[in-house]
């Protein structure tokens, strides 16, 4: 009997803690979901802007492999920030995290600015969900 109960507190234990590190995965690994539940793309298309049409709210970037000739679509949802050359927008557990002091608006955005941008793809359209104005950094002489 007690060889029997020995192994069955064995068992809950084993039980209850391979329950509660999974419980603590689902918060610890990169899993592509946002902070409210959807699906978010965590790839990035990085490039310099050729035009932007915020009538038709579409960027078109330089020389980007992945739109070719294709433009870059956004919505009033699309929330574009402030960043630089280390604002990693890939990872969510290790990447930047914004403020509302960082939030820009698109008619900051112009030709020739370089953007990091998340996006999703939906009817064969590339729609960005973040956008991240890299600012150059400034040489002091």
């Amino acid at each position: 009997m007690r060889r029997l109960m020995t192994f069955a507190m064995l068992a809950f234990f084993l039980g209850a803690f391979i329950f509660g590190l999974n419980a603590y995965a689902w918060k610890a690994i990169d899993w592509p979901i946002s902070p409210t539940g959807s699906y978010t793309s965590r790839e990035v298309i990085e490039g310099k802007i050729k035009s932007i049409d915020l009538e038709k709210m579409e960027i078109r970037l330089e020389e980007c492999e992945l739109l070719g000739d294709a433009s870059l679509m956004f919505t009033k949802d699309t929330t574009c920030y402030m960043g630089d050359e280390k604002t990693n927008i890939v990872s969510i557990r290790g990447g930047t995290k914004f403020h509302e002091k960082d939030i820009l608006s698109f008619s900051h955005l112009k030709a020739g600015d370089y953007i990091k941008c998340n996006y999703s793809i939906k009817d064969g359209k590339f729609w960005a969900v973040r956008v991240v104005h890299v600012a150059p950094y400034l040489s002091v002489e």
